[in-house]
């Protein structure tokens, strides 16, 4: 089978480089029915209403308590004041039945997308499957052009007249495979460029080629662009970024507004404001939450704690009972602030024969729920979980 699943996929692997590793994808479709897609895709509007409503909210704190729900120092201006929407998001979900919970939400870099938008199809077809993303890919680049024509007015320019780039760390093949994807569905001349080839000063940012660069897609989260400094100057990267895009000088994408959303914290927020609170703001979706706090005291076990900025289940922490039952640690995000999250207990399934937990994930772009897929992995869906294609 392995060797099947090998062949398969090795002829993708122009699109799908990282398919092999760990036998990361699988070869075969789950099947979903199309009415459950469509509840996803209805839940994973409605709990991005809320989400953004959230954000609103945070964003009219005081710099104390924009602290405290753990935003960096550096960051506040922007937070404060860049109104940019987010682009595209990815909302995890737990679905038993008609029961729909968000895990959580990567808002600001999210990856999955190459295994959404375009392998999901390809497999589904190989199998004789409907694939439930068949309008998606279509979305995802009238959307992405939309975006780069919004990003080109913030700086008062036309995208013709842009420099754009994709851009991601030279060693991550996922997140190169992902921005190459993303740039041949953009219309307009753009290029990739590694993170680590940008060079910045106070006038501007500047490409592989020097030359200046005015709208950048990038994965590479805002908390890294903060931690990381020049070893010598003691200077971050973001130190630089930031007075370039309140300056309107340089657009992210995505943008800040996305960072806001990032933060788990968020999803403490949503709880403390409770549903009577999005009730009166005409805003659904507060059911598929499930109870957070940023105080392991104010929730009983079973529950899961994870770091505000933590990526991919790591530092993740499974707690029942009062004992720990699962956890994926990573020092590199065990400095971050936690939140404690009621325990979703996700549906066990089936493929070659050995057992896994489900997860079940839907984009926003531009605010439209489209592109639904899964993963599966053992306690903690993180980095080592598998692509498992769907179908109908």
């Amino acid at each position: 089978m392995n060797d099947v699943r090998h062949k398969f996929y090795q002829q993708h692997q122009d699109i799908f480089s990282w398919y092999d590793a760990d036998e990361y994808a699988c070869y075969e479709v789950l099947m979903v029915a199309p009415e459950t897609i469509e509840k996803i895709k209805q839940a994973a509007t409605r709990v991005w209403q809320v989400l953004n409503h959230a954000a609103l909210v945070m964003k009219q704190f005081d710099e104390r308590t924009l602290i405290e729900f753990d935003y960096p120092q550096s960051t506040l201006r922007l937070i404060k004041n860049n109104k940019q929407v987010p682009f595209i998001a990815r909302c995890d979900f737990e679905v038993v039945g008609d029961n729909i919970y968000l895990l959580e939400c990567n808002a600001e870099v999210a990856t999955f997308i190459v295994e959404t938008f375009k392998i999901n199809g390809i497999v589904a077809k190989h199998f004789g499957k409907v694939d439930p993303n068949i309008n998606a890919e279509a979305v995802l680049q009238i959307g992405l052009n939309q975006y780069i024509e919004e990003s080109a007015k913030y700086l008062n320019k036309s995208p013709e007249d842009c420099n754009i780039i994709f851009a991601a760390l030279s060693e991550a093949l996922e997140d190169i495979g992902t921005v190459e994807y993303l740039m041949s569905l953009c219309h307009y001349q753009s290029a990739f460029c590694p993170i680590e080839s940008i060079a910045m000063d106070e006038d501007g940012c500047y490409d592989h080629r020097g030359e200046a660069v005015d709208i950048i897609y990038r994965i590479y989260p805002t908390e890294w662009m903060v931690e990381d400094k020049d070893p010598e100057f003691g200077v971050s990267l973001w130190d630089y970024f930031e007075p370039l895009v309140y300056s309107r000088k340089l657009a992210l994408i995505n943008p800040v507004s996305a960072f806001v959303m990032q933060n788990k914290a968020l999803m403490a927020l949503i709880t403390e404001l409770g549903v009577d609170f999005f009730s009166q703001n005409n805003l659904a979706g507060f059911e598929h939450f499930l109870p957070t706090f940023m105080e392991q005291d104010k929730i009983n076990p079973p529950l899961v704690s994870k770091p505000t900025w933590g990526r991919e289940g790591r530092e993740v922490k499974v707690i029942k009972s009062n004992q720990e039952i699962a956890c994926n640690p990573d020092p590199e995000y065990a400095y971050f602030a936690k939140i404690y999250q009621k325990y979703a207990d996700l549906p066990i399934i089936k493929v070659e024969g050995e057992e896994y937990r489900l997860q079940l994930s839907c984009f926003l772009i531009n605010g439209v729920a489209e592109g639904v897929a899964a993963r599966i992995g053992k306690d903690v869906i993180n980095n080592n979980s598998k692509f498992l294609p769907i179908g109908f």
